[in-house]
């Protein structure tokens, strides 16, 4: 049996975790060390210690990352970090090297009272870590909008003109950057629930918007407080009419009405091919909207080699002691997924 040593990352495996990550990330040398920085390094809620490397010899052979993000339960914020990053050198896919990976992880994670793991990544390694301890929170649906001929922009983004909103009569104003105190403003404003909800404060607006490796729309709506935001996502390495789709990762808005309006101008102007968003925490009126606006409902179909494409959450326990609000996470009901996206992070 193939020996593995486990290590965490060092400075010294810095440009040779760049390498290696690259049939992920695809920013070249450069912009991946300076990815690998901001979602490790400028991290809010937690730095590099649980990133693990897998060697066979001096061979980098295996890389799972793990970065922090804030949830709050019930009033009360916990860091929980998730699973990214999960690369497997091509003669190791389909051995054990990713779950002795994974386990590592959780091992780690257990000695230092951390009590879950989540994966919001793209599932093909599903059916392995359930058989592994983790437990599935969805999956569910997301609307998508596919265009006949990809959306390329012809000038930026927060050059485009202001528009009024059809229905709520507001302003929709493209910006040069995140409007962090604002969103975050509006966020706290709206009511949301008991369940586990991400953390959307300034900080945090602020961090996702650097990701070098990503491009991010950002459109609010008001002529004086902010009553409604959405942000669109699209890599930062792919051209506009390149495959990878563009994600609306988060739109809060202070009525139905402003919320049809942020979707539609984002479809009017969001780049791309395909633009999908989540409709797990949407109302029936709002996913009625989306549909009134041309997109498509792609929802469960209760056959597990089809539906494990679609975007759902994993959750595992560590076997380390939990915080009593914590100990039903791997319940589906109660989660609050507003603003999260899987691509949101990427």
């Amino acid at each position: 049996m193939t020996e593995f040593s486990f290590t965490g990352g060092t400075a010294r495996d810095r440009r040779e975790i760049a390498d290696f990550q690259d049939s992920l990330w695809r920013g070249g040398r450069r912009a991946n060390l300076a990815y690998m920085d901001w979602k490790y390094a400028t991290n809010p809620h937690l730095d590099d210690r649980y990133v693990t490397l897998a060697r066979e010899g001096d061979e980098l052979v295996g890389m799972v990352g793990v970065f922090g993000a804030c949830w709050e339960v019930a009033g009360e914020r916990f860091m929980l970090p998730c699973l990214t990053d999960t690369v497997v050198a091509p003669r190791h896919q389909g051995s054990p090297l990713f779950r002795m990976l994974t386990d590592e992880v959780v091992a780690r994670l257990r000695a230092d009272g951390v009590s879950w793991l989540l994966d919001f990544g793209d599932q093909g390694a599903g059916p392995a870590m359930l058989m592994n301890g983790w437990r599935l929170i969805g999956p569910w649906a997301q609307a998508v909008v596919h265009r006949e001929k990809p959306l390329v922009a012809d000038r930026p983004w927060h050059e485009l003109p202001a528009t009024r909103g059809a229905r709520s009569r507001l302003t929709l104003r493209p910006l040069p950057a995140v409007a962090a105190e604002a969103m975050a403003g509006l966020v706290a404003r709206l009511p949301g629930g008991e369940g586990p909800r991400p953390v959307r404060d300034a900080a945090y607006f602020r961090w996702r918007a650097a990701n070098p490796l990503a491009r991010y729309f950002h459109l609010v709506a008001g002529d004086g407080p902010v009553e409604g935001h959405l942000i669109g996502h699209r890599s930062g390495v792919d051209p506009d009419d390149g495959e990878t789709p563009t994600t609306i990762v988060d739109c809060e808005a202070t009525s139905d009405e402003v919320f049809a309006d942020l979707v539609e101008a984002a479809l009017a102007w969001l780049p791309g091919a395909e633009v999908l968003m989540w409709t797990r925490d949407l109302s029936p009126v709002r996913v009625a909207a989306l549909r009134a606006l041309g997109a498509e409902l792609d929802a469960p179909t209760g056959l597990f080699t089809r539906d494990m494409y679609l975007p759902s959450l994993m959750v595992r326990a560590t076997g380390a002691e939990m915080p009593p609000k914590l100990r039903h996470l791997d319940k589906a009901d109660g989660w609050n997924l507003s603003g999260v996206s899987g691509r949101a992070w990427r």
